[in-house]
């Protein structure tokens, strides 16, 4: 047997769990929780329908051909050994067991797994008749013989009747689980309208998708599930689904229905048809056909159309109140701005940003109330780092807002208070909305990770980047997993999800750039090389891979190599154009210089920068690298601009602002200045946002105490910074944090443990380039004091 059982009751108990067969929840239902704080875990799609196949088999072997065979397609490409370690670790962890001393899954050398724990059925309350109609059949199977009333016999037969009839009325209506995913297919154009070929695909999409009742299956699965089984030869980022591939695929992905549309003429009018198709039989399950008047209506009619369908697939009269925004305002009455639209969109996706903005700006002609085509533009020109152009874009939809559908509201908002405007602490109220409005909303959940990253608070945005990655295991799901987990110190938890990656066939510049920063993490230096090697072949793709190697370099002290490498990514940045990539790196780089002691090339470094661009990031990076390299004149001037730029961004107002004038304060040898400048900038230590990081107010609030004298207080902000290296990610103060706690339990007569943190800062430094002002510090610092103990 190499299929997976549908007949599955929906809960089964095993040991100390109980595992949703549909939705993949598993529930501890022992005294200690899966996880601390939690008893219930949702499972990534492998490891679960691992899970379901053991449970299905009851005690009997499963081989890992019959596992191959079930989670991958004869086609698939992938290191299949591999996979099915990775997902019977993840498995394994979940159910806290040990491979090598078993209490639920026994491992077959070299043949398979069983479930070696019973499994028992739990019976769930919808398989279960109504109280009413047991209690008839109760009450006529009590009659023994012919009643004197026998119209009471009458009544009991037409009660049990009645309530048969609604029990099974009931109980044949259509009504989707949470599990359930609808394919969407394109739409069929069977007119002579050319402009109706792209556009109406996207406005079916955006009317079905403004309901959490529905659950459609994602974009990436849904073309890469077609391209897997050779169904679609089209080359196109988002290949043309027909109903045919999208019933194939259906099948495949063990959704519940395909949704399918067509539009033909029908004289002077327009015949548009909606169908949901049962996958597994074919059958249709229901149909929904409207005419429109005129070609102006044809959107307003589909999405009509779609209320329809929607309340005949067993949506509830509240919910189809709440979510129903016509479509027609939620997107365009006009098929050519759908149109140019839609083809904006495919040319961002294959990274043609300039010729996306060409579509973006023909939309908003068309029609100047389209504010989904405003929203692209927005996104467009941050892209290019056209911020002012960026923020007109997402101001004009965000103006527009109420027209949109509430999840095209939500991502509106969150882009126009969080990318657009830096106002982070409101884009994540609008995020955590959005989470609990549509909470299989993958995209809700990566916007909603990503602003709590901007807030640093890290531990939170792991939560949600876990959700994402299990409701859609994809590219942009796997990598904001990646980054949460490494910038929350769960490091072997990001190495199992790069292994997932991988083992999907994932392959991309971000993936590399991320892979990087792990390996540097677990001082893997084979797998750091393999990155380097990687984006050595490529310098302008492999940019902020090779970056990341200039880092590593200048975190172990080899400052010169350091900057050689830096250099080569801005030249190559710069003679690609990419101006603003390019004084990113060298004002990085000019604040490594400044850290460690070397101030005049600093302060060249981020003159050049500036010379190069002066864009936001860049800006803030200059002003903190001229404070610290002590040109304060300077650092003053850019704070200034910053502040009259930029005056609600929540970054800088929050987070740049206070650290670059606590780093002026320093240099004016005022720490208890400094300290109370950043004492409100506490919660937000750990921010990662653009390129301003590193928990940079805590390394400075750390260097103030040191001034004052306060040994203790100073150890602990360093330790900080020690215990987060994952958001440092390789910052130069990730290593003179050591130093500098050396310093801090000096002041504090812990003679034992300065010469161990001496030690060990010299230690990471051993190959350092010895001319270094700060290493040379530290050595004669150390020196002094092994002379002072003996």
């Amino acid at each position: 047997m190499n299929k997976e059982s549908t007949n599955l009751v929906e809960r089964v108990r095993f040991g100390t769990f109980e595992l949703n067969v549909r939705t993949g929840e598993l529930v501890s239902i022992g005294t200690e929780p899966v996880e601390p704080g939690s008893a219930t875990v949702l499972l990534r799609e492998q490891p679960f329908r691992i899970l379901r196949i053991l449970v299905e088999r009851q005690g009997q072997m499963v081989t890992r051909q019959e596992i191959r065979q079930i989670l991958w397609p004869n086609d698939t490409f992938v290191d299949y050994e591999r996979s099915i370690n990775v997902a019977m670790a993840i498995l394994r962890k979940a159910l806290a067991d040990d491979a090598d001393h078993p209490k639920y899954i026994e491992t077959l050398a070299r043949r398979g797994y069983r479930l070696i724990a019973p499994v028992e059925s739990q019976e769930s309350t919808a398989d279960r008749p109504s109280e009413d109609l047991l209690r008839a059949q109760k009450e006529l199977h009590s009659v023994g013989g012919l009643p004197r009333n026998w119209l009471a016999i009458v009544a009991s037969l037409l009660l049990l009747g009645i309530a048969g009839a609604l029990f099974w009325r009931h109980h044949s209506r259509i009504v989707f689980s949470s599990s359930d995913t609808l394919v969407l297919a394109d739409v069929t154009n069977q007119t002579s309208d050319g402009a109706l070929d792209e556009g109406l695909s996207f406005a079916l999409l955006v009317s079905l998708e403004q309901t959490p009742y529905l659950n459609l299956l994602g974009g990436d699965k849904l073309h890469e599930t077609s391209r897997r089984l050779g169904l679609s030869e089209d080359t196109k980022i988002t290949p043309l689904v027909t109903p045919q591939v999208a019933l194939q695929v259906c099948r495949k992905t063990n959704s519940r229905a395909a949704v399918s549309a067509s539009i033909k003429d029908i004289g002077n009018r327009f015949r548009i048809e909606l169908s949901a198709i049962d996958c597994q039989s074919g059958k249709t399950l229901e149909q929904v056909v409207n005419q429109a008047e005129t070609r102006d209506d044809i959107v307003r009619t589909l999405g009509l159309s779609a209320f329809q369908l929607r309340a005949s697939l067993g949506e509830s009269r509240d919910s189809l109140r709440r979510f129903n925004q016509p479509l027609d305002q939620a997107t365009s009455s006009s098929p050519e701005a759908l149109q140019f639209v839609t083809l904006g969109y495919e040319k961002q996706l294959s990274g043609d940003i300039p010729g996306a903005l060409v579509y973006y700006e023909r939309a908003i002609e068309k029609d100047q109330n389209f504010a989904l085509a405003y929203a692209a533009e927005g996104s467009g020109n941050q892209w290019l780092n056209k911020d002012a152009a960026a923020l007109a874009g997402y101001t004009a939809a965000f103006e527009l807002r109420n027209r949109v559908t509430i999840p095209s509201r939500f991502r509106v908002e969150t882009a126009y208070y969080g990318s657009a405007r830096n106002e982070w602490d409101k884009a994540c109220r609008v995020g955590q909305e959005w989470v609990r409005a549509f909470p299989r909303d993958v995209i809700a959940r990566i916007n909603f990770s990503f602003c709590l990253a901007n807030l640093g608070r890290h531990d939170e945005q792991l939560v949600q980047a876990r959700e994402a990655a299990r409701l859609l295991p994809s590219a942009p799901t796997l990598i904001r997993l990646l980054v949460a987990a490494m910038c929350a110190q769960r490091i072997d938890e990001a190495r199992e999800t790069y292994d997932e990656a991988i083992s999907r066939g994932m392959a991309s510049p971000g993936l590399h750039r991320y892979h990087a920063q792990l390996a540097f993490l677990q001082n893997d230096k084979s797998e750091m090389q393999k990155e380097w090697t990687w984006a050595s072949q490529d310098p302008l793709r492999g940019r902020f891979v090779l970056y990341r190697e200039s880092e590593a370099e200048g975190f172990y002290g080899r400052s010169r190599k350091a900057h050689r490498l830096a250099q080569m990514d801005v030249d190559s940045s710069t003679k690609a154009g990419l101006l603003s990539d390019a004084a990113g790196f060298e004002s990085s780089d000019a604040l490594r210089d400044a850290e460690i002691g070397n101030l005049r090339q600093s302060q060249a470094s981020v003159a050049d920068a500036l010379r190069k661009s002066q864009d936001k990031n860049v800006l803030m990076l200059a002003a903190l690298t001229f404070a610290r390299a002590g040109n304060i004149k300077q650092s003053q001037e850019l704070v200034d601009k910053l502040n009259q730029l930029f005056p609600n961004d929540f970054t800088i107002k929050a987070f740049s602002l206070p650290t670059t004038r606590a780093a002026i304060k320093l240099d004016e040898k005022d720490p208890a200045a400094a300290v109370e400048i950043l004492r409100p900038v506490t919660p937000y230590d750990l921010v990662i946002s653009d390129n301003f990081a590193c928990v940079s107010p805590a390394y400075l609030r750390g260097l103030a105490y040191l001034q004052l004298k306060e040994g203790n207080l100073a150890a602990a902000e360093f330790r900080k910074v020690l215990d987060h290296s994952g958001v440092v990610a390789g910052f130069v103060t990730g290593a003179l944090a050591k130093l500098q706690l050396a310093r801090a339990q000096v002041l504090a007569h812990d003679t034992t443990a300065a010469r161990k943190s001496y030690e060990d800062f010299l230690a990471l430094w051993k190959d350092a380039d010895p001319e270094l002002p700060i290493y040379k510090e530290a050595k004669a610092e150390y020196a002094a004091m092994r002379k002072t103990v003996h």
